[in-house]
């Protein structure tokens, strides 16, 4: 994988500063003012790729795969009227969605970004899949071989429960390793193993996070993690954050952020390249204008070289980054409500701008991060597209796409609360295994081996029409039944209109997000 030497030196300095093993010196936790559990996280399967293996032209029938996953992963809930408010719940397998026993999300998946979690004495660690579509913890093991398994049997500290807050799942207590705060403590948590004859058991082992801030989505009766946490005093604020650096690696924070650490490395990876900046012209003046030391070292007097060839910074002026420390942790972010049916990370997008200028405004728009593209409404990426010169939609089966001109990638910024946020910019696209991909940061990767057309990551989503369609008929010739919260205005997923911001937009802006009250912050890095 080709990287830069900045993209390089800030992953390798971030990721240092969050080792596996807990720790309490390291960088992140002399940066915040209060305790935060920070994982390291991965995307499975590496940096989406979407091209020929040495060649930078995508393969067009693997995106269509890719948009197809990700839109099935929003059918799996259902509106429905509880008191006075609107919330998301888990579909049944009558109304489309899962087996009634058996929990929404994909664990161990290609394409999911996860943390690794030490459970048990001695510690055995498993795989953390994160899910911003459901609200379940829970461990699961299997007779498959796929995936990474906790096994009681193997846990001197594993404690026996008789509660079933699930089919198929008990509450046992073991002990947490969790890293950066070292602690380990005792926690109550959902073992589920399959029963004999189930489906579920050649499903993969390991452990699902769900991150969405709604009790409705819960199909597991038991405590948020996070709420456990707060419980035991592991952490003090009810937030947690996300930070990508890369296209596979990044930083989950629970209870805090990483956005001082990220500040810091930025900043010091900025010093470091001016140093050596400055370092060249000294030695380009001092070839030009050679001056000698005894003993024939060529030296200069810096004081001889103009101003404008020359920046440095004082040794230790604010390198250490411990001046990021701050007292409200509120500080520095564009923080935005959460809207619509409750359930899952829904804002109001107050506009999206092409070039400097607003397209469009006052979008929804949901967060999750597992979705390799930004997903837009047709009416939304129509008027959008019409913005960027060159610019057309493919014929079908590919219709969902379009392309634009390689040479002229556009600049686009997602509004939040006023603030405008740069997605996907930069001229040098994204890093592959295979190549450096023609077209930006907003590329996919080129239409055809030598095509000036190259395909963008903002791709549209129908989402919402079919199943509102068939709900306003009652889904009958589906077999769906008429169920009244499957029809009429509550009919479908509820995402007619509703942008999916994934994980491109995360790749310079980190996200925060607040349980308690319901917000969402922002800021760029």
């Amino acid at each position: 994988m080709r990287h830069s030497s900045r993209a390089v030196s800030s992953t390798f300095l971030l990721l240092a500063a969050i080792p596996y093993v807990s720790s309490t010196q390291t960088i992140l936790h002399s940066l915040d003012n209060a305790p935060v559990v920070h994982f390291t996280v991965a995307r499975r399967g590496g940096t989406f790729e979407a091209t020929v293996p040495g060649n930078d032209s995508v393969e067009m029938d693997f995106l269509l795969e890719q948009l197809e996953m990700a839109e099935a992963r929003f059918n799996l809930t259902r509106r429905e009227v509880k008191g006075n408010k609107l919330v998301r719940k888990a579909k049944s397998r009558a109304l489309g969605g899962k087996d009634d026993d058996e929990l929404m999300g994909q664990m161990a998946s290609n394409g999911t970004w996860f943390a690794r979690l030490a459970i048990g004495e001695p510690p055995q660690a498993i795989d953390l899949d994160l899910n911003m579509l459901t609200s379940d913890f829970y461990v699961r093991h299997t007779t498959s071989h796929a995936g990474t398994r906790y096994d009681d049997l193997f846990s001197k500290s594993f404690a026996k429960s008789n509660q079933h807050p699930y089919r198929s799942c008990t509450l046992p207590t073991d002990v947490f390793h969790l890293p950066t705060v070292d602690k380990s403590i005792p926690l109550p948590f959902p073992y589920c193993r399959p029963l004999k004859g189930s489906k579920d058991t050649l499903q993969a082992s390991g452990s699902m996070l769900g991150l969405a801030p709604s009790k409705h989505l819960r199909q597991i009766d038991s405590t948020f993690l996070l709420h456990q946490l707060l419980k035991e005093r592991v952490v003090e604020r009810p937030i947690f954050s996300l930070m990508l650096v890369s296209g596979n690696e990044g930083v989950l924070s629970i209870g805090g952020t990483g956005a001082g650490a990220a500040e810091m490395v930025s900043k010091q990876t900025a010093e470091q390249l001016n140093r050596a900046g400055a370092q060249e012209k000294i030695n380009a003046f001092t070839a030009e204008n050679g001056k000698t030391l005894e003993g024939g070292t060529n030296s200069l007097d810096k004081s001889n070289v103009p101003e404008e060839n020359i920046i440095l910074h004082k040794r230790g002026d604010d390198a250490h980054g411990l001046k990021a420390k701050r007292a409200d942790w509120n500080e520095g972010w564009t923080w935005s409500k959460v809207q619509g049916a409750e359930g899952w990370w829904q804002t109001l997008m107050q506009g999206v701008w092409v070039g400097g200028s607003r397209v469009l405004q006052n979008q929804a728009a949901v967060i999750d991060i597992n979705t390799p593209f930004i997903l837009a409404p047709p009416l939304a990426v129509k008027t959008l597209y019409a913005a960027v010169a060159g610019s057309r939609p493919l014929d079908p089966p590919f219709s969902n796409f379009y392309v634009f001109p390689c040479m002229n990638p556009p600049s686009i910024e997602f509004e939040f609360q006023g603030t405008r946020f740069p997605a996907m910019q930069g001229g040098r696209g994204m890093e592959y295994a295979s190549a450096i991909i023609p077209g930006g940061k907003f590329s996919l990767g080129r239409l055809k081996h030598g095509s000036g057309y190259c395909v963008g990551a903002i791709v549209e989503t129908r989402m919402g029409l079919k199943e509102e369609k068939e709900g306003m008929t009652g889904g009958r010739k589906q077999g769906i039944g008429s169920a009244a919260a499957n029809v009429g205005s509550l009919a479908g997923n509820g995402m007619r209109d509703v942008w999916v911001i994934g994980e491109r937009f995360f790749r310079g802006v980190t996200g925060v997000f607040d349980v308690q009250e319901k917000k969402i912050g922002f800021r760029a890095y």
